[in-house]
């Protein structure tokens, strides 16, 4: 998976492949250029306990909700085909999930984590202005926060204790609907290494680790600079 992100992300470092400007000129379309813009957005998250059966012995009558956060970033792209290009996004990113106990008082949890990512990505133009793209992306973190009910978010520290891993690979798939200047665009991000790992003891004593992988759904929107 490393070499895969380095791979598209040094097809995406520069202007490659000049036939492109060629094909561009013999079939009378638009020539393609070297692109960068700037993305930003909603991020909904959900990252699922595995294996479920831990969290109903760390805690009664509980369960895992949907986490808001932002994304804000910006982006390279570079034809390398008539309707192939690469692309390479960086961006900040914030994950994490919700938990909600039904116990004597209602509790509602909030776990959020902040993330640096490349997203390398392979973009192709299914017709005029949609384009579909797949790859991979590489996380890593920042920082992270807790909230607890209707309490201010507060600011774990690193130096006492951290919950989530260093590094969170996974895969990027994604739409976009290009308006001139201008984009809406729809990203998944698909998990592949744990992004969590959390041990409990359920009533019998016994030690079990559950593990966390992130599933984000990116909703938000485009700009293209040059």
């Amino acid at each position: 998976m490393k070499n895969l992100l380095l791979l598209l992300a040094l097809v995406c470092s520069g202007p490659l492949f000049s036939q492109v400007n060629g094909e561009a000129l013999q079939t009378g379309e638009p020539k393609q250029k070297f692109s960068f813009g700037i993305l930003g957005g909603l991020d909904i998250n959900n990252m699922p306990f595995r294996p479920d059966r831990a969290i109903e012995e760390g805690t009664s009558n509980s369960s895992i909700t949907s986490e808001y956060g932002i994304f804000v970033g910006v982006s390279a792209r570079q034809p390398i085909l008539k309707r192939l290009a690469a692309k390479l996004d960086a961006q900040f990113a914030q994950r994490g999930f919700g938990q909600e106990r039904t116990t004597f008082t209602p509790i509602q949890e909030h776990y959020q984590a902040s993330y640096f990512d490349f997203v390398p990505q392979l973009e192709y133009n299914v017709f005029k202005n949609i384009y579909l793209s797949l790859g991979g992306y590489g996380g890593f973190l920042l920082g992270e926060r807790v909230k607890y009910s209707d309490q201010d978010w507060a600011k774990i520290d690193p130096d006492f204790v951290t919950i989530a891993e260093k590094t969170d690979w996974g895969l990027s798939s994604g739409l976009r609907l290009e308006f001139g200047r201008f984009s809406a665009l729809v990203k998944y991000q698909h998990g592949l290494t744990p992004a969590i790992k959390l041990e409990h003891t359920d009533i019998s004593g016994v030690n079990s680790t559950t593990q966390q992988f992130h599933r984000s759904l990116q909703v938000g929107l485009g700009f293209k600079v040059f």
